[in-house]
């Protein structure tokens, strides 16, 4: 394997080591907070989209240059398949969730984007609630194994938070991160973009959906019922997957 290859397939292990270090690391709703908004007023804030980074052994290889690549390949590749941003599965269901959990009334219409993930900023998107319920997701990204060129893993990572909407103070945030890089099943590139990228949107939908629930049970308390099940198709996407042998050189592109 040559040293550029070594070097990015590094830097995406040790990205995926930081990202699980903080995986599910949470500060809860107390239950004094909880308490506090009954009766009160819940806006949803959203994030820009993160940069999908789609890194191939073959772009590796351009060493720094294919870094820039690979986000470029992967945001076309998000862009032209229509593949969502697992953010939309917490505003479809976390948030009516998290509502109803704390007697709480959600705002309707689209939530907001926001630029950056300062509070107060976050805070002043509310649109005049009590309470802002944000979600963002953090990264995604398919990666190659260094041992095994041309097949893949996916990953995913998102933040939730609930801050007071006239303080800005945070009383809750957690980050989820997940990945299927120890699935025995793992998709070679032409898999994943066959059907016009079908396995990477069922893959980062079962990951967020994965999320959903770990954020439900240990950032609010949300117990068996309160979210919906994952959908069962999308409970083990790979489950039909079979692996291609290992190539000799790397793929290009």
């Amino acid at each position: 394997m040559s040293k550029p290859i070594l070097i990015i397939a590094g830097l995406a292990l040790a990205s995926a080591t930081a990202f699980a270090k903080d995986k599910d690391k949470v500060t809860p709703l107390s239950p004094q907070a909880a308490a506090a908004a009954a009766g009160k007023t819940i806006a949803v804030t959203r994030h820009e989209r993160p940069t999908f980074s789609a890194m191939t052994a073959g772009k590796a290889s351009f060493g720094l240059f294919g870094g820039a690549a690979m986000s470029s390949a992967g945001n076309h590749l998000v862009d032209d398949n229509g593949v969502a941003d697992p953010a939309d599965i917490f505003e479809q269901n976390l948030a009516p969730a998290v509502a109803k959990k704390l007697g709480a009334q959600l705002q309707g219409g689209p939530a907001p984007k926001v630029k950056d993930g300062k509070p107060k900023e976050i805070a002043a998107a509310a649109a005049g609630a009590d309470y802002v319920l944000d979600i963002e997701s953090k990264t995604w990204m398919f990666v190659y194994y260094p041992t095994d060129w041309n097949t893949y893993w996916i990953g995913y990572s998102i933040e939730t938070s609930i801050l007071d909407a006239k303080s800005g103070k945070e009383l809750s945030k957690m980050s989820c991160y997940t990945d299927t890089q120890k699935h025995p099943n793992s998709p070679t590139r032409d898999t994943m973009l066959a059907n016009g990228a079908q396995v990477i949107k069922d893959v980062t939908a079962s990951l967020g959906w994965r999320c959903l629930h770990r954020i439900g049970e240990q950032e609010f308390g949300l117990g068996g019922g309160e979210l919906p099940p994952t959908p069962e198709a999308l409970v083990d996407p790979l489950a039909s997957v079979k692996p291609a042998p290992a190539p000799a050189e790397p793929p290009k592109g």
